[in-house]
Parts: structure tokens; sequence; C-alpha cells
């Protein structure tokens, strides 16, 4: 169970992220964490019960992984800059230091801006919540201390892959021969069949995502397109228009700009709902998300870790000791 004086800090900790931007005229929000229906996102599980609208008639519903959905039909109806600190629910086969079945999630969109944009206010609002909770910009963890009055460390995922690897993360994309040849480089094992974003997954996670800077903020952008998700499509047609933040070298926060062209919203609903992933829980899909996409403004979405964030600012290196009442501490051994 947490201590009282741990509750304290979440409790300020959460209070300076609301008022970051309360005072920089984001409206709050809250959305449904009960849906009918969820984007098809075939690596994650979800949690499903059961609405019971009459003596024989039921209603599948899904507690939600993330706000996405609902937020963006606010802003399709012209909200304007929102945010959202909730809880969001992820379904998986085992515990870590970094998850918990259930989880507060702060997220946020800001209106004409793009992922580059996102990462101004994102520095903005952790420097703000350090001076805030600290009074200084200094965050300790893991015996390293970040100064968040730093710039970020920005990496794009090419130059990461060139850095750590010595490997052309363009090479790796449009030839899956030589992505298979560095993982065997690399000693690690991979399924023929698996799908060409599973296989990088497994090379990033082992080969690149632990020789990250732990001494700074560090900004990974520009992820392969292959990669589906709801960001728009970069520059160059190889890459998306998304980034990851680090912060001790563990995943913080998420950020695209948002797809908002109803075809390729379309298109991606279409390739996520045929494959196969390892979802257990066959859930609904929005095929209406296309529709309200029409009205979406060009915006950037960030999405982030709140009990990660806290765990980094407490100093802990797991997040069951800083959530109030976590899946372990609540079923405790029959956890297999």
């Amino acid at each position: 169970m947490i201590r009282i004086e741990l509750l304290e800090k979440r409790s300020k900790i959460i209070n300076s992220i609301r008022r970051f931007f309360i005072d920089n005229g984001y409206v709050e929000t809250e959305t449904p964490i009960l849906s009918p229906f969820l984007i098809p996102e075939s690596a994650i599980e979800v949690f499903e019960t059961t609405y019971f609208t009459g003596e024989n008639e039921k209603t599948p519903l899904y507690l939600i992984p993330s706000p996405e959905l609902w937020m963006k039909r606010l802003l399709a109806q012209g909200s304007g800059n929102i945010f959202q600190i909730t809880k969001s629910f992820r379904n998986m086969d085992q515990q870590g230091k970094y998850h918990n079945p259930e989880f507060t999630m702060l997220e946020w969109y800001t209106v004409d801006h793009d992922y580059m944009d996102s990462i101004d206010v994102t520095q903005r609002l952790l420097l703000s919540v350090a001076c805030s909770f600290k009074g200084n910009p200094i965050l300790s963890f893991g015996g390293v201390d970040i100064d968040l009055s730093r710039p970020f460390l920005r990496l794009s995922m090419r130059e990461a892959f060139q850095l750590y690897l010595k490997a052309d993360l363009d090479i790796l994309i449009l030839d899956e021969r030589q992505l298979n040849r560095l993982l065997t480089m690399q000693g690690l094992f991979f399924k023929e069949e698996s799908s060409w974003e599973s296989r990088f997954n497994t090379l990033f996670l082992a080969s690149v995502e632990p020789k990250l800077p732990r001494d700074r903020a560090v900004i990974l952008y520009d992820y392969p397109a292959r990669i589906g998700t709801l960001a728009r499509g970069g520059k160059n047609q190889l890459y998306s228009e998304r980034w990851e933040l680090y912060m001790g070298g563990i995943e913080i926060a998420n950020c695209y700009t948002e797809e908002n062209d109803p075809a390729a919203v379309t298109r991606f609903i279409e390739e996520e709902a045929k494959k196969k992933g390892k979802a257990r829980v066959k859930h609904r899909i929005d095929y209406k998300l296309a529709g309200y996409m029409e009205g979406l403004p060009l915006c950037s979405g960030v999405a982030l870790g709140v009990d990660r964030l806290i765990m980094l600012f407490l100093d802990k290196n797991s997040i069951n000791g800083v959530i109030p009442f976590s899946i372990s501490d609540i079923i405790g051994d029959k956890i297999k």
C-alpha cells in the first residue's frame, strides 16, 4: 500500500499538471471510460464487460485503453485545445515495473500544432511541474540527474539506428532480408513469419532503446510508417510524424501529428482490423471514426503516462510505489 506522504506528493504533481494546462488556455474534458467500440489496435489486450439494457438485452462494452476516440470527437466539433487526466486500461499477461492494467493517463491536443510544436509544449509542461513540485528543474532518478531546463535531445529514429547500430534504417524498412540479417547478428530470436513491425520492435527494444542517454530527456522522432498508427505521414514517405519521449531510459509519452484525412483513417482501420495480433478479445471497431475526422483540425496529440512520470519524480524503481492500489496489492498471490 502507498504511504500517505507519497499520496500527498502524487496529488501535488497531478495538480501542477492540471494547473499548467488551465493557465495555458486548455479546456479540461471528461470522456467515457466505458465504450461500445474502440480503435482496432491488434497489439493491445482490452477488458470487456456487459451492459444489461433489459431482461434479455445486453450490450458489450470495453474499458478504454485511451480516451483518444472521444477527445477527437470534441476536437471535430470545435472544442479547441483540450486535455484530460483519466484512467485507462490495458489487459496483459504479466506485470512489470512500468505496467499496471489500470493506469492514469494524461492526454492533450493542441490545435494548429504539429508533432514538432508539441515538443515545446511538453518541455514547458515538465519544467513547470518540476519547478512547482521540487522548486528547481533537476530530476534525480536512479542516481542520475536530469536537468529539465535543458532542451530535449532530439534524435530521429534513423539517426538513432545509425548511432547505436551503425545501420541504415531506410534499408531495414525497404529490405526485410537486411532486417533479418541484423537481428541474427545481434543474437536476437525472431520468427520468419512474424510481421515486419514485430521484428523491428524486437531489434529496437533490445539494441537501441537501452542505449539512449539517461541523463537527458530524449525525443525519438519520425517512426517508420510501416508501424500502423493514426499519425500523419511525413515528407519522407518511409516515416510518420510521431515521437516518443524517454526519461531515465523509460518511455514516458507518445505524440502524433494527428491524421485528419478520412481516406487515410479508413485505410488504417481496415488494415488494423485484418491483423490477427495477440488480442484475445475481439472488440467492436468504430468504423464511423473516419466520418467525424472530416471536421478534425490540424492538431497534435500527446499521451503521457502519469504513473511513470510520478515514479521518476519520486525516484521509485516501480510504479507500484506510486499507485495507491496496484493490481498486485489488490489480488496479490492470485497473479501468476
